[in-house]
């Protein structure tokens, strides 16, 4: 009996030192702590971001920077009190809402943690960062330069000091590694509201619908918002669904046929785009306009002088090809005398100015009528069953949802005669919006193509177009666009976008006469680092000399290509070389969270171009950056950047060029990069940080090297470099490896599941070329001493 009472009480005695040892909790403010008095640790979450800093140490220059342990904590009101022994040091601790100080009596002091960092909680810069460069992010990637987290899902920016080092965690790329010195002010800063209020989306709103303007976005606010019909809908930030990891990659016929895309022309360049540009990525076939043009012709009974097979037989080629076919709709608009889904519609199925019908836009064809969806049975007898006929009956996969913005200010003006009065424009909007959502469900893209408002569409897009309509020209003549430069214009101002709310479309991209290889190479290359929608409108098929001048010579009121016959031919080799080399669009989102020198509105022009793009990149293939180094000038120069000023790379390393197109090293000396480059072209860099062993460079396949390489490993005791690939079956496939000088060609052992050549073009530069017979290689390359 004694031996368990003193059993009992060294358990009681263990349970009460024990329980002296356990972390403190305290809840102030929005803020959970958990520290751990005796190993010197604070563990920080936040009501609205659940787990932000974790694993914080205090170090102090008086130790030896060693970590500060054996705390004592004591708590007044909104601060917590830390007192540590060895050396005798205090420490503030101050909680406010939307912010946590650190103070200390000490000098020379700084704090160490690990903040959480998974997919949708982003390194990001401000406006105040801007410094001419463009950054976007593939992968869990950081920069010596980046001191602020996005959390995409709550719309809060956390912001750590400029002084701070935000690093990966190399055991754990969730998680980033936090140094940062005490400051004045605080140590993390959190920005409610960033997109709403900071950025001001919810301030800029459709010219007709000023009473919504200048609204402050509250979580209150938006909660009260909501997916209930009957209350108005205030624009505001939506995070970008998982539906689609990646913008679409596919082709339009609007910058190639406008409006004459006869049956014979989609179905040459079908299968012209299944054979040259299918194998390379790209998936979707999407027909502008034009199909519904004339008094009979209707969203499924098509224009039968240009389809007389009917539209559901294209469809069904473009599958049978292994493509996924598309369509721009204005889905506001209807035939009035033939429409789609009955002989005619009630007079109540349609708005009226005055009494007279209202012509819908986007659409040359003025038998379009704008529909009065304030009217339940126009969802009913019309919407619904059209879009059943179109996915489920033809194998509609990828919707261009145009003319919503001009019917939501039609509607506005005339929502006195409307058909329920009381709703107003952007309610219904939306509610046209959430059916085509649920009939598309998640595997069907929707392209919004307002161009009205930003936030309207948030939620039910998965991208939209952002800016004017292009043209195969650099500045557009004989257009009536600014040609590639309203291209270029809607990337760079709409790239804080991407990834972030929507998949970002700046309308078609072209490379065909008159642009040059070098102003094609700008072209692709930007498009290809923004992981923006890459949609080719460029002439694939080859042309039949009577399908050439039916084109040419047609009478229809919207055809360019009349000013540039010359130019009506099938993509050259080299040029269709420059989209196998970028496609397909590519899970990039934006680094940079701010309108690029602009407010955030749409048909915003920019004051000047950046001077580089920079994608970071963390894949399968390594972490490295793809920078593309612009000349915008009209004559050629030499243009420079700074690895480490520019681009945020780590002064304590070295690095290795690698230019794309050239397929070369380039020099880099003192961590900056000189290069001539012609007028209107680009040096697209891929830059590595040197090892001191064989290491993969770049691969042939694309841009970014990230979509080929599916394994790549280092064997530093074997020295065997070794991967695996995805290729394209015949395509020669060059992959690129830098190699120290002390090795030789003797000194390499290559393997491979194809044919391969070694050779060694300059003394730090190995390339392996495979002729692949299968789609998917492995190689390996060993070094022998």
């Amino acid at each position: 009996m004694k031996q368990f009472s003193q059993i009992l009480l060294f358990l009681t005695i263990s349970t009460v030192f024990t329980a002296c040892r356990q972390q403190s909790i305290y809840t102030i403010n929005n803020w959970d702590i958990r520290i751990d008095s005796q190993e010197g640790r604070i563990d920080l979450s936040n009501a609205e971001l659940g787990d932000v800093f974790s694993n914080v140490n205090l170090f102090s220059g008086r130790n030896g920077n060693k970590c500060l342990k054996n705390w004592s904590v004591e708590k007044k009101d909104t601060i917590l009190r830390v007192t540590t022994k060895d050396p005798v040091t205090v420490w503030l601790i101050k909680f406010s809402k939307n912010g946590v100080d650190f103070s200390t009596t000490e000098g020379n002091t700084f704090i160490r943690g690990t903040a959480f960092a998974p997919e949708r909680r982003i390194p990001a810069r401000v406006a105040e960062q801007d410094n001419d460069i463009i950054y976007t992010q593939m992968g869990f990637v950081s920069a010596t330069n980046i001191h602020n987290l996005f959390d995409m899902d709550s719309d809060i920016m956390i912001r750590f000091p400029e002084s701070c080092s935000l690093k990966r965690n190399v055991g754990n790329n969730k998680l980033m590694n936090v140094t940062t010195p005490v400051v004045s002010g605080s140590e993390i800063e959190l920005v409610p509201g960033y997109y709403d209020n900071v950025i001001g989306l919810s301030k800029y709103s459709a010219v007709s619908n000023n009473s919504y303007n200048n609204v402050t976005i509250t979580p209150e606010s938006v909660e009260n918002i909501s997916k209930d019909s009957s209350k108005l809908f205030i624009p505001h930030y939506i995070p970008i669904s998982d539906r689609f990891r990646s913008a679409p990659t596919g082709w339009s016929s609007w910058y190639c046929y406008y409006m004459y895309p006869t049956e014979e022309s989609l179905f040459a360049e079908t299968k012209a785009i299944a054979q040259k540009l299918k194998p390379y990525g790209l998936k979707y076939i999407q027909l502008d306009a034009a199909y519904t043009r004339g008094a009979e012709a209707n969203w499924l009974n098509w224009n039968k002088e240009l389809y007389p097979s009917g539209g559901k037989a294209w469809f069904r080629y473009v599958r049978k090809n292994g493509l996924v076919p598309g369509l721009w709709m204005n889905v506001y608009g209807a035939n009035y005398t033939k429409p789609s889904m009955a002989d005619s519609y009630p007079d109540n199925f349609f708005l009226k100015e005055n009494g007279k019908l209202i012509r819908a836009c986007c659409s040359s064809d003025s038998t379009l009528k704008c529909l009065d969806y304030s009217n339940p049975a126009v969802f009913e007898k019309h919407l619904s069953p059209l879009m059943d006929t179109l996915i489920n009956s033809w194998g509609l996969g990828y919707l261009k949802a145009g003319g919503g913005g001009k019917w939501m200010d039609k509607y506005e003006k005339n929502r006195k005669d409307a058909f329920n009065p009381d709703l107003k424009s952007r309610d219904v909007y939306r509610k046209v919006l959430s059916l085509l959502r649920e009939k598309l469900g998640d595997d069907r893209y929707i392209l919004g193509c307002s161009l009205h408002e930003i936030g309207v569409g948030f939620g039910y897009f998965d991208g939209s177009r952002s800016g004017l309509d292009d043209y195969a020209n650099w500045y557009g003549e004989n257009h009536a666009s600014t040609g590639m430069q309203s291209f270029f214009n809607t990337i760079f101002t709409n790239a804080y976008l991407n990834g972030i709310v929507w998949l970002t479309d700046p309308d078609d991209v072209m490379v065909r006469d008159p642009l040059t290889m070098e102003e094609g190479k700008t072209i692709v290359s930007t498009l290809s680092l923004s992981g923006q929608a890459y949609i080719v409108s460029d002439y694939i098929a080859e042309f039949t000399a009577e399908r050439k001048s039916k084109f040419i010579n047609s009478e229809y009121d919207i055809n360019w290509a009349k000013n540039y016959p010359d130019f009506v031919k099938p993509l050259q080799e080299e040029k269709l070389e420059l989209y196998k080399r970028t496609l397909p669009a590519m899970p990039i989102r934006a680094m940079d969270l701010y309108p690029y020198q602009t407010e955030p509105k749409f048909f915003q022009l920019t004051k000047h171009f950046p001077k580089a793009l920079d994608l970071k990149v963390n894949s399968a293939s390594g972490a490295y950056d793809v920078v593309a180094l612009y000349n915008w000038q009209d004559v050629d120069t030499i243009k420079a950047i700074d690895l480490y000023n520019d681009l945020g790379l780590e002064k304590d390393a070295d690095y290795v060029a690698f230019d794309f197109w050239d397929s070369k090293l380039i020099n880099v000396k003192n961590g900056k990069i000189e290069q001539f480059i012609p007028k209107h072209g680009t040096k697209a860099l891929i830059i590595r940080q040197k090892q001191d062993h064989l290491f993969l460079m770049a691969v042939s396949r694309h841009l970014t090297s990230a979509y080929s390489i599916k394994k790549y490993n280092w064997n530093k005791t074997d020295k065997v470099m070794s991967g695996s690939s995805v290729v394209v079956p015949g395509d020669e496939y060059n992959l690129y490896a830098y190699i120290p000088e002390r090795y030789g060609m003797k000194n390499l052992k290559v393997k491979g599941t194809a044919d391969v050549e070694v050779k060694k073009t300059e003394p730090n530069l190995v390339v392996l070329t495979f002729t692949p017979e299968y789609d998917f290689i492995d190689w390996s390359i060993q070094v022998v001493d």
